[in-house]
């Protein structure tokens, strides 16, 4: 009798004969580092000030009281620190460079961990903008834009905002380049993000899902997981050690990632 194979050597097999690799994480991945996530019974929703300065309108309606709230928020992301996941996706990224990697959250971890030239799809709290002029010169801190005098709100999508056309041009095209696909900690339901797993499968992508809850992609994936570092970080070794495409450069990012960097 065969035996079957597990997520892990599943995971192997499709990170080894992979030329180009996505991977699109969300709130779960940073779970483990102390930022909340957003629907869990302590997440963010549940918090009335998350829901109250969420707003694009808020700074208007009430200037200190966003501008409290954003503050928390970014004081909580500078005190975190990439956990085990985080580190997995980098060194992922270092053995595979082809590998793009896409995320929803906003606290900075994935780059911070060594991440290279992430799309974040959400922005980043560890800047700041300025939407009368269009200064988006750093850090950012919670002071009138210092080009024009206007209040400067972190760049951040916020409620009642388009995401950065752009951003979701090159997570598009990336995601329709994939080979393999991977989601996590992400519930892959908020749009358009929630698109790219689809637009990956319809180009004939394999999926790999790690979320600690079950998923409605689940049915798609070649290889699902509750614990990101228990397949990640043997599966890129081993991807590594046992084969990379011979025509993967090691210097040549995707064809999306060189429109951006252009």
């Amino acid at each position: 009798m065969t035996e079957s194979k597990g997520p892990l050597d599943t995971a192997t097999e499709l990170l080894r004969d992979a030329r180009r690799i996505v991977v699109f994480s969300g709130a779960g991945l940073s779970k483990a580092s102390g930022i909340p996530t957003y629907r869990d019974a302590d997440g963010l929703w549940m918090n009335q000030s998350a829901v109250q300065f969420s707003h694009v309108d808020d700074l208007e309606r009430d200037p200190a009281g966003f501008s409290k709230f954003w503050a928390q928020r970014l004081a909580v992301a500078e005190a975190a620190r990439p956990n085990p996941g985080h580190l997995a996706l980098a060194q992922l990224q270092r053995l595979r460079p082809s590998t793009r990697l896409i995320t929803q959250n906003v606290d900075g971890l994935l780059t911070l961990a060594g991440g290279m030239d992430v799309l974040e799809l959400h922005g980043s709290l560890r800047r700041w903008r300025c939407d009368h002029c269009g200064n988006r010169r750093g850090p950012w801190l919670f002071k009138r834009c210092t080009r024009c005098g206007s209040r400067a709100p972190p760049d951040v999508v916020m409620f009642g905002e388009m995401l950065n056309q752009g951003v979701l041009l090159d997570a598009q095209t990336s995601a329709q380049e994939a080979d393999v696909f991977v989601v996590v900690g992400s519930t892959a339901v908020v749009h358009p993000a929630a698109d790219l797993p689809l637009q990956a499968l319809s180009r004939g992508g394999r999926l790999i899902t790690l979320n600690m809850e079950p998923l409605h992609l689940d049915t798609s994936a070649s290889a699902c997981s509750g614990a990101l570092r228990k397949i990640c970080c043997p599966a890129c070794w081993w991807a590594w050690a046992n084969r990379a495409p011979p025509s993967e450069s090691r210097t040549t990012p995707p064809s999306s990632a060189r429109r951006r960097s252009s």
